[in-house]
């Protein structure tokens, strides 16, 4: 699922080069850092026995983090990206502000999470591999939001 979402994702943004690059990392034992440590949750979304979408979150002081959140073109616009990141939200405390990344050149990500009332809070590159680095954005919204 992963390996098929980041290209269908990352290949029109970034270029096919930076997308294989990227889909290579899920090879690794962490699966390029997404495997949840022992305080990290991972929710998964499953469509007729198919794994479509995933969500990973975890709490830190009062800031609940968003990341690997991810839905297959042919299940988005189904309800399912709210679904994750309601059911990874409710497994930390609903007092806190829930924080993502979004490359700025994901247009779609960026409106999903504002039509969810995500605000853009700063700016900064974000590297999503070693020594190549893009524009990103973050993303807040107060958790009690979301559920």
């Amino acid at each position: 699922m992963l390996r098929e979402s980041w290209t269908e994702t990352y290949s029109g943004e970034l270029g096919k080069e930076v997308a294989k690059a990227m889909t290579e990392r899920l090879s690794t034992d962490d699966l390029a850092g997404l495997v949840p440590s022992r305080d990290e949750q991972a929710v998964i979304a499953l469509q007729d026995n198919e794994i479509c979408g995933s969500a990973i979150s975890a709490a830190r002081g009062n800031i609940t983090y968003l990341w690997g959140v991810y839905v297959l073109q042919r299940f988005q616009r189904q309800g399912i990206g709210r679904a994750l990141l309601a059911k990874a939200v409710l497994a930390h405390s609903m007092d806190n502000v829930v924080e993502i990344f979004v490359l700025k050149s994901s247009i779609g990500a960026i409106k999903f999470y504002e039509g969810l009332g995500f605000k853009p809070t700063s700016e900064d590159d974000l590297e999503i591999l070693p020594g190549l680095s893009y524009p990103s954005m973050t993303m807040q919204i107060p958790a009690s939001a979301l559920v």
